[in-house]
């Protein structure tokens, strides 16, 4: 690999400040904020943490790219070149969670028709194939970033945050879902269907009948038949 291809990482920094950029400026402009639930305001509050911590890898990045180009020694050029390539597949992840929870703000708050519920649930439903939450996708980026801790190239920059990243990871796990729906409350594998009361009443007399049937029951009080 080249020292272009290993510090390309330049690159991958750059577009994910943009895409934090651009999520920040949606919820900023947004003006059917109000009554949105609050991961959503939480996710906000960290965009700016996640941004200082991009731009000070970014800085580190391009003094080590400038160290690079510089560097006679042949042994030592391959150690810079590590160092780049060992950050990665991380700073990779942390695009595709920024990605998606772009997408997500964006259809939030410059959809229409449905409310914002709605908007976002199929959001969710079409940003992961399956349905996400915007925590989330926030927290991915913060485990992300400590992650970069660990890399020799990131270590300073990114353990100067260390303690806000762990608050915030933090505050984002106690954070109430803001997909409740999606939590796994009920779950059923198998054949056959699932019949739950989830609210407050009584769930009598369901009879299936047929071979090997799967039948789960969630009720006040509930009857049985053969």
């Amino acid at each position: 690999m080249s020292g272009a291809e290993a510090f390309a990482v330049i690159g991958l920094i750059s577009s994910i400040i943009t895409i934090i950029d651009t999520t920040r400026q949606v919820y900023d402009a947004a003006t059917n904020a109000e009554g949105l639930h609050e991961a959503f305001h939480l996710v906000s509050q960290k965009l700016p943490l996640v941004l200082d911590i991009l731009i000070d890898c970014r800085r580190i990045s391009e003094q080590k790219q400038d160290q690079f180009k510089q560097e006679t020694d042949v042994i030592r050029k391959r150690e810079l070149e590590k160092s780049a390539e060992a950050v990665r597949p991380v700073v990779e992840q942390c695009k595709q969670s920024a990605k998606e929870l772009q997408e997500i703000f964006g259809k939030v708050f410059t959809g229409d028709g449905a409310n914002w519920f709605e908007r976002y649930r199929k959001a969710a439903s079409a940003v992961f194939g399956k349905k996400g939450r915007v925590e989330d996708l926030m927290s991915d980026m913060l485990d992300s970033l400590q992650l970069l801790q660990a890399k020799q190239i990131f270590r300073d920059a990114v353990s100067q945050h260390s303690s806000e990243l762990v608050e915030a990871i933090q505050e984002l796990s106690e954070v109430a879902s803001s997909l409740p729906e999606e939590d796994g409350r009920y779950k059923h594998s198998g054949s056959g269907p699932m019949n739950v009361n989830a609210s407050t009443g009584t769930q009598n007399n369901y009879n299936q009948s047929g071979r090997n049937n799967t039948q789960n029951f969630g009720g006040q009080t509930q009857h049985f038949a053969k």
